[in-house]
């Protein structure tokens, strides 16, 4: 099937403008290069062709596309297209290849298969001492159109909680996306010093709801914002190392942010690039932060990866709303899903070695080092360091890691951190 639609030029704001000449000091950038340069006679594009489609619309697909008829085909733009589509999740496999029309004109042919998208996940993940729950529904690819829809119900030794997430990352076919959120439930949250001792420990109960806005300025770099609001009910307080009782507050949560994602995928796993720079508020109990978060990954031996991540974050926020450092790659030796901070400064080498990969999946060995420090008004610095490893089960037709686990080892403060979870991004 012919493709004749292409993506338009896009219309700059002012505004929009003036950001990207300054992210152009920030963003290394080559000189342009026109079709037909260093000596090479490209052929021209006469069409597209896409094969494979049986949910997804012609359009989400012509969305990645910007080679248009009459322009030179450059292998490199190919590999870029072929790279963005494998990337946007909606397919387990992409070729994109050229057909000769007649001397000097090509069709460019874009074959894929698609992933599964509505897929229900059953979740549950432990840190030895409690457990969680639950089912996510996760509709990848609503209408065919590329929209996400997620819905989530858990329940455990914590409490029970539920959300929902619909995300649309280009409304109307533009360079906009948006998304909307909201979330309820009751858990207990126990906060834990590194050591293992109690900072505090409290059940909260309450509500939340959020919409955000994005604009693609390239394919890469994007700008961000939410609103967010929430009310939140504190029940039987328990205090440890922080003795203040905590306050029932209803918060608005304005953030920013800005990332750029020159990420590429090799067989299961991205390498490349990925910076992310942000800034949060609440109102009317007055707080703030802003924060940075990079990774670098390098392909070795074809398949495998070395990463080499940072973050860090500087602020002052009310107890609820503390930035959780624990549980995600950088953080994996701090107590799981129980340490939280306002200033933070952390980073972890990475070495991802997949052992199996066939058409099903991938299984994949991790091994990492990390270490940073992190405080809060009621804590003084705490260090931490130390070694991990653990894998990863990635089915090929579905969109996040079927299946993980971890072991790190605090040396700073002696102690071992366990976690496993089922059906989750990790």
């Amino acid at each position: 099937m012919l493709l004749k639609r292409f993506r338009p030029l896009r219309k700059t704001s002012p505004g929009v403008a003036i950001l990207w000449l300054m992210l152009m000091f920030v963003v290394p950038v080559g000189p342009p290069v026109l079709f037909g340069q260093e000596g090479r006679d490209l052929p021209l594009l006469r069409d597209v062709r896409i094969e494979g489609l049986k949910r997804t619309k012609e359009r989400v697909v012509a969305d990645f596309i910007e080679i248009r008829p009459g322009e030179g085909v450059e292998p490199e733009v190919l590999q870029e297209l072929q790279d963005r589509l494998i990337k946007s999740e909606l397919f387990a496999s992409v070729a994109v290849t050229t057909e000769p029309v007649d001397p000097g004109t090509v069709d460019v042919v874009v074959t894929v298969d698609e992933k599964w998208t509505l897929v229900p996940i059953p979740f549950f993940s432990t840190s030895g001492d409690g457990f969680s729950g639950g089912l996510i529904l996760i509709e990848t690819n609503l209408f065919g159109l590329n929209k996400q829809l997620i819905g989530a119900g858990f329940g455990g030794t914590d409490g029970v909680s539920g959300f929902f997430v619909y995300a649309d990352p280009s409304l109307f076919g533009s360079s906009w996306s948006t998304s909307i959120s909201a979330g309820a439930g009751k858990s207990d949250q126990e906060i834990l010093r590194a050591d293992g001792e109690r900072v505090r420990k409290y059940t909260l109960a309450g509500e939340s709801a959020g919409l955000g806005v994005g604009y693609g300025i390239t394919q890469d770099l994007r700008i961000s914002g939410r609103l967010g609001v929430s009310s939140r009910r504190i029940s039987d307080f328990r205090p440890g190392l922080d003795e203040t009782e905590i306050e029932d507050a209803s918060l608005l949560e304005p953030q920013i942010g800005i990332g750029y994602d020159g990420t590429r995928p090799v067989d299961v796993l991205l390498v490349g690039p990925m910076v992310f720079l942000g800034a949060s508020w609440t109102a009317p109990e007055r707080g703030w932060n802003v924060r940075s978060d990079f990774s670098w990954g390098a392909a070795l031996f074809r398949t495998h990866r070395i990463r080499l991540i940072g973050s860090a974050g500087y602020g002052e926020m009310p107890v609820t709303a503390e930035a959780s450092v624990s549980a995600r790659d950088g953080f994996r030796t701090l107590p799981y899903q129980a340490a939280t901070a306002d200033r933070w400064s952390g980073g972890a080498v990475l070495y991802d070695l997949p052992v199996v990969s066939a058409d099903w999946g991938a299984f994949v060995l991790s091994h990492y080092w990390e270490g940073g420090v992190y405080e809060t008004e009621v804590l003084d610095t705490q260090p931490y360091y130390g070694p991990g490893g653990g894998f990863r089960v990635y089915i090929r037709q579905v969109a996040i890691p079927a299946l993980g686990l971890d072991v790190a080892y605090n040396i700073a403060d002696p102690s071992w951190v366990f976690s496993f979870t089922v059906g989750a991004r990790m």
